[in-house]
């Protein structure tokens, strides 16, 4: 009876991971289509009762309406030319600089003559620039939040819904800074999912969480080779905060199905 339970929990979070990824647009690509139809067909004969076989069939329901975003996501992006940005940005870094001035002349299109374009207009358009208010430039907040995207949970936040205190949050935020050192023992630089991997999927995205903070505020650095799919964590023996213009955006999906495909590597 213990393990049809786990069985069948393990249906309804398919089930809940698929209709996410239909209802807010997620990368279909997500969900292990594969791995949870191997899992299916293990089950399969474990079954006894109607509402196990309607459980069964739902979820390839579910499963097959996936694979059917996936194959619209692959039509899409191919359709626009789409190319990773870090990728490219990887192979940019690599280049030398006279590959990339040559590639640069091969692709340039001097404009040799507008009409209409008088020095004249050129100094107007100069002083309306320099004239202009920089409130224009900043941007306003948006006045709604589009239904099904996630919302960004700050530390700010955190102590506003009194989830934690300002204390308490940096004694857990240095504890998980003395983990993070400890795990590397004077390496430069350790695997990402190895670091946040727990075998518990609620630890594994708390884990995931704080190690956001440790990056945001200079405890770590991030490091991501997007050729060979690794993601790094470079441990900082002194808190360095990130400056503004060295900074960037990174987003990494944490799931269960990515969960469960680490925990299957493990097992290995």
């Amino acid at each position: 009876m213990k393990g049809k339970k786990v069985n069948r929990e393990i249906l309804l979070r398919l089930i809940s991971l698929c209709e996410m990824v239909e209802k807010r647009g997620i990368n279909p690509f997500e969900v292990e289509v594969a791995e949870a139809l191997n899992q299916v067909r293990r089950m399969l004969p474990k079954w006894k009762s109607f509402d196990e076989y309607c459980l069964d069939a739902e979820t390839i329901n579910k499963l097959s309406k996936v694979v059917k975003l996936q194959e619209e996501w692959v039509k899409h992006r191919s359709s626009t030319l789409y190319s990773d940005p870090e990728i490219i940005r990887s192979k940019l870094m690599e280049l030398e600089a006279k590959t990339l001035a040559q590639i640069f002349l091969k692709a340039w299109h001097p404009v040799i003559s507008i009409e209409k374009l008088s020095a004249k207009k050129l100094k107007e358009a100069l002083t309306y620039w320099e004239n202009l208010s920089e409130e224009r430039f900043k941007l306003e907040k948006a006045p709604f939040q589009e239904e099904g995207l996630p919302e960004l949970a700050s530390k700010d936040e955190l102590l506003k819904l009194k989830i934690f205190v300002e204390e308490e949050f940096n004694r857990l935020l240095e504890k998980f800074w003395f983990e993070l050192l400890d795990k590397a023992k004077g390496k430069e630089k350790i695997s990402y999912w190895d670091f946040v991997f727990s075998d518990n999927y609620e630890d594994f995205v708390v884990r995931s969480y704080l190690t956001s903070f440790l990056v945001s505020y200079g405890y770590a650095e991030i490091l991501v080779k997007p050729m060979e799919d690794e993601i790094f964590l470079i441990p900082k023996l002194k808190p360095e905060k990130p400056t503004q213009t060295a900074s960037t955006s990174l987003t990494i999906p944490i799931n269960y199905a990515r969960w469960l495909k680490l925990k299957k590597e493990r097992k290995k």
